[in-house]
């Protein structure tokens, strides 16, 4: 009995170098806010500015200017009790000690990532930020899909329909209907907003559809917006890509499978609607075609961020399981 009460105690608990138990808690702190521990005079110099240029840089695919995360800075000494609950934060250190990038999971709270940037000089932290950038996004781009994703199975929409048609399993929230139930092979959800909607689409195209050729972005767009102006009803003109403005097309995956995340935006021709929209086009090699599941919205006095960052976390929810 005593050798079970000592397992349970170290599976809820961490202990410091100075063996004071540490209670692993839940996580607090808005959806893409970052906490910057970081001396006021760094952060009014070129380390702050480097790490607004990182991080807080604007969101591809937006048309109004809005950042990818909230930068909210503190000084280090105020970095204590509940503010180290926050489930991002990043710490920079000027030290003599060997300058680099130490990335945390959980250390505090539960879930939780932390980053501690260290460097001798402003210089040396400013190269250690841009050296690392990409791999800082992106950390903190997947703790933020993870917790909406988690957030979401909370109250999810029943997909069984999309799984028998499509076999995959997504992720998507009881906010949204389905806006086409006759179309066996087009699925379109839609969730009303105070400023508008936020749609998604899902179906299927060939695989020489979309050729893995220099063209891609010019034949991805032309399978949306052939879709897009048969499928999404509208009063007058069509759903097509906006021809002002060059999509931005990426190699990703999703779940382990590849595709081709496309940002962009979309309007109705003849109407003057407009909005952004998310695209992945994922190669199911079983059936040797690309899955597209895009989502868009039409909220045109509304900030975008957000509505866009969840359109992400339900896209990627998305995983292939064995047909029947």
């Amino acid at each position: 009995m005593r050798s079970l009460l000592y397992i349970f105690i170290a599976a809820i608990t961490l202990t410091s170098c100075k063996d004071t138990p540490i209670i692993i808690k839940d996580s607090a702190g808005r959806m893409n806010d970052i906490l910057l521990v970081i001396d006021n005079d760094l952060w009014e110099g070129e380390v702050g500015d480097t790490l607004r240029n990182v991080l807080a840089a604007p969101v591809d695919g937006l048309v109004r200017e809005e950042p990818q995360f909230t930068l909210n800075q503190i000084k280090p000494e105020s970095f204590k009790g509940l503010i180290k609950k926050n489930r991002n934060y990043l710490k920079v250190e000027l030290s003599n000690k060997k300058a680099g990038v130490n990335m945390t999971n959980s250390l505090y709270a539960n879930p939780q990532t932390g980053v501690v940037i260290r460097g001798a000089t402003s210089a040396g932290i400013v190269e250690q930020i841009m050296g690392n950038a990409a791999r800082i996004k992106e950390l903190y781009n997947q703790t933020e899909v993870a917790e909406k994703q988690r957030l979401m199975r909370n109250s999810r929409l029943n997909t069984s329909v999309i799984k028998e048609r499509f076999n995959i399993e997504i992720t998507v929230p009881r906010t949204y209907r389905y806006a086409a139930p006759d179309d066996n092979d087009f699925f379109w959800l839609r969730r009303g907003i105070k400023e508008g909607t936020m749609d998604i689409m899902i179906y299927e195209v060939p695989r020489n559809a979309i050729p893995q050729d220099s063209n891609v972005v010019a034949s991805i767009t032309k399978v949306r917006d052939s879709v897009g102006s048969r499928k999404v009803t509208v009063d007058k003109g069509a759903f097509v890509t906006e021809r002002a403005y060059s999509p931005y097309v990426n190699e990703s995956n999703v779940n382990g499978k590849f595709a081709y995340e496309t940002k962009g935006l979309w309007e109705v021709t003849e109407q003057f609607m407009s909005g952004p929209f998310l695209n992945y086009a994922i190669y199911n090699e079983k059936k040797d075609n690309w899955l597209i599941i895009e989502g868009y919205i039409f909220a045109p006095s509304a900030k975008q961020r957000n509505y866009l960052f969840e359109l992400e976390a339900i896209l990627k929810s998305v995983n292939f399981v064995e047909e029947k």
